[in-house]
């Protein structure tokens, strides 16, 4: 969708668009969002943020955090999508990934992201280059504190484990980032929990 100069500005000033808004250019933190989804299974997490243009199509980032190993794994997205595009878009993701995306506070998002970027960056490890070229549709993650131990708990997520495991942890993921294995079915799953959880009752099935 286009708009032309003698149009009604998609701002709702009721002014037309030559008069209004013609020479603004919004940057994607300014736009609404419209839809902030994570994959809800634990360890690696796919985020998806979207934000509605003025012309009302979409810009959209689409990140994967590995949060047992490498941290901010893969991105992808797009500028300028219609939304038409990408709920076909993302009807294929669910598929592929077979799992199915639930609605996020975007704060959690943005946590989540940061602890990727936190995880790749004490590994040294790359951060995909389309993360720079997108990262503007997340919004300022200055203000995102992410603390305690650099991996945090299998079991719930959030609680820290103690240096052993984490070093265990690095170790492990290190020799397999250099063999080319993580995220194959060649990798180990070096799965560690804090003490509160291993407290808990182990569930019946």
């Amino acid at each position: 969708m286009s708009i032309g100069r003698n149009d009604q500005c998609i701002c709702g000033s009721g002014k037309k668009y030559k008069h209004c808004c013609i020479n603004k250019i919004l940057k994607s933190e300014e736009m609404p969002f419209y839809k902030v989804l994570r994959t809800s299974e634990p360890g690696s997490v796919a985020i998806i943020i979207t934000r509605e243009r003025p012309d009302k199509n979409i810009q959209y980032i689409n990140i994967l955090v590995d949060m047992w190993k490498i941290g901010l794994k893969s991105c992808f997205g797009d500028k300028n999508m219609s939304k038409d595009k990408f709920n076909s878009h993302y009807a294929y993701m669910c598929g592929k990934m077979q799992t199915d995306f639930i609605e996020c506070d975007i704060n959690e998002a943005k946590w989540i992201i940061k602890y990727g970027l936190r995880i790749a960056n004490e590994l040294k490890l790359p951060i995909p280059k389309e993360f720079y070229e997108l990262k503007d549709i997340i919004g300022n993650l200055d203000d995102v504190k992410v603390e305690g131990s650099l991996y945090k708990c299998y079991m719930c997520g959030k609680n820290d484990l103690p240096e052993e495991a984490v070093d265990c942890i690095k170790d492990i993921t290190l020799h397999e980032v250099e063999r080319g294995v993580c995220g194959t079915p060649d990798e180990i799953m070096s799965l560690f929990i804090c003490e509160e959880c291993s407290e808990k009752p182990e569930k019946k099935k």
